[in-house]
């Protein structure tokens, strides 16, 4: 029986680090903890007394040397994580040594905990919701593996928070607590290095998928706290491969959507010459349309200002937004994307229609939304109509062909369903066609109520245009 004087005194997290784990009277958590703002736990098992096993002193060794190596990494890899990242990763697993080995550095965690990250890091079931085919599987794994052994000190609790949302309903309060402590990191984050921008977006991207996961109204919060952390820092596309890219793109992309939705102004335009023709596992072939619904967005919140200098909802007529508009107007409408001779062969079938499709109705989600910044909703019905329907017409055209939804879809598809009357018709749209909706009926009913609230004050006002929604949608979490 092991004594109570021989139990280990120190918390999991110091214990992990290898630091004095100090403790002041009657205080609930560690001065290490209290510091930089995580839990302050003691889950791990209680050791034998004296000396163990030799296969596990052998394996404690070798796990002392990873960390060892780990830790002195100082913005470029170790030759371990270069082996570790240049190991074939084309099957749903990763090698089982290697994988063993990444999950050892891991601090202690329960076995259901342990399977949640393995499924969230490294399983195709779990990688292809946000990634829009195989051909990216790899090296969005890749960039996971990395930084759970580079960063884990910083990425961790938002890798955790994430994969406990899709556990069980004690792992989902779990989830809670990691989510927490993974806020309060990126809130102190200070970016230095190379490491510590993409450390950054890997963190970034788990908490807002957290977020997409539960719920709750810090989509934009998120996204603005991640993107201004980088933004002061050279983050050419010379950083950028297609991996990290992807996560770069997808906060983009949604605190574009978010900012164009709330009438906001977006943190980072994404304008780099050689990026714009990257196909990334995100947004596909849309890359080069960022840049252009950042500038959409700023018209939107200059028509807003405009309307608000002179009193509420009154048309924003000055000449040199419309003019503005215009040219957005016909740049969206003569928009092509840059695709590689190799396109149909080097992607999988469904990838290709996948992104085709995430073309067309992005594209035409622009012309709507610039439509209803020169025609309020409820005049020239006939035009968004005919957006509306491309746009549902051929996400439902793909989904019927391949049998999945596409990535990012879902600003089109709420751009398209703010035409629909019928709350049914759109409630059914919205549960077929959202990839989000897929994997979090949360994110279902933020949208259903997101348009029932526009739907209202359409009914109620007599003119309403889009710059209006960041009014309608102020309340709106």
């Amino acid at each position: 029986m092991i004594h109570e004087s021989q139990v280990p005194r120190s918390c999991d997290r110091c214990y992990a680090v290898k630091e004095r784990c100090q403790w002041v009277a009657d205080a609930v958590q560690c001065e290490r903890c209290t510091r930089v703002g995580h839990m302050c736990e003691s889950k791990r098992p209680i050791k034998r007394p004296g000396r163990p096993p030799a296969p596990y002193l052998q394996s404690s060794v070798k796990r002392a040397k990873i960390v060892t190596q780990i830790d002195t990494i100082d913005g470029t890899p170790t030759e371990l994580i270069k082996d570790i990242i240049s190991s074939p990763l084309t099957s749903a697993i990763v090698d089982a040594s290697i994988w063993k080995t990444v999950l050892s550095t891991v601090e202690y965690l329960s076995h259901r905990d342990l399977a949640l990250l393995d499924r969230a890091v490294n399983q195709d079931d779990f990688t292809q919701k946000f990634v829009i085919g195989p051909s990216f599987y790899q090296a969005h794994r890749q960039k996971l593996v990395f930084h759970l052994l580079s960063s884990r000190q910083i990425v961790l609790d938002g890798y955790l928070a994430f994969a406990l949302s899709c556990g069980d309903k004690i792992q989902v309060k779990d989830s809670y607590k990691r989510a927490a402590s993974a806020v309060l990191t990126l809130r102190s984050f200070q970016v230095k290095s190379r490491l510590d921008i993409t450390s950054c977006l890997i963190l970034g991207w788990h908490i807002l998928h957290f977020v997409f996961k539960v719920g709750g109204g810090e989509l934009l919060e998120i996204c603005n706290q991640t993107l201004s952390l980088i933004k002061p820092h050279d983050i050419s596309e010379k950083y950028f491969e297609t991996a990290y890219f992807t996560f770069l793109t997808s906060l983009v992309f949604t605190e574009t959507a978010e900012c164009l939705l709330k009438t906001k102004l977006p943190t980072l335009r994404v304008d780099y010459p050689a990026g714009s023709n990257q196909i990334n596992g995100c947004v596909g072939l849309c890359t080069s349309l960022l840049p252009d619904l950042y500038d959409l967005a700023l018209i939107n919140v200059e028509m807003q200002n405009r309307s608000q200098q002179k009193q509420d909802w009154v048309v924003a007529d000055s000449s040199d937004l419309q003019a503005k508009l215009e040219d957005m107007r016909l740049k969206f409408r003569d928009w092509k994307p840059h695709v590689p001779e190799d396109f149909c062969t080097k992607f999988t079938a469904l990838e290709v229609s996948h992104m085709l499709c995430q073309t067309q109705v992005t594209q035409t989600a622009a012309l709507l939304i610039i439509h209803r910044l020169q025609h309020p909703f409820g005049t020239e019905d006939g035009t968004a109509s005919a957006f509306a329907s491309i746009i549902l017409s051929q996400i439902d055209m793909t989904v019927h062909i391949t049998g999945k939804t596409p990535k990012c879809v879902d600003l089109s598809l709420i751009v398209a369903c703010l035409e629909v009357e019928d709350e049914t018709e759109r409630a059914q749209r919205l549960r077929s066609f959202s990839a989000i909706g897929s994997y979090s009926d949360v994110f279902q009913d933020r949208i259903k109520s997101l348009m029932a609230q526009v739907w209202a004050a359409r009914r109620r006002r007599p003119t309403v245009y889009w710059y209006h929604l960041g009014d309608i949608l102020s309340p709106f979490s």
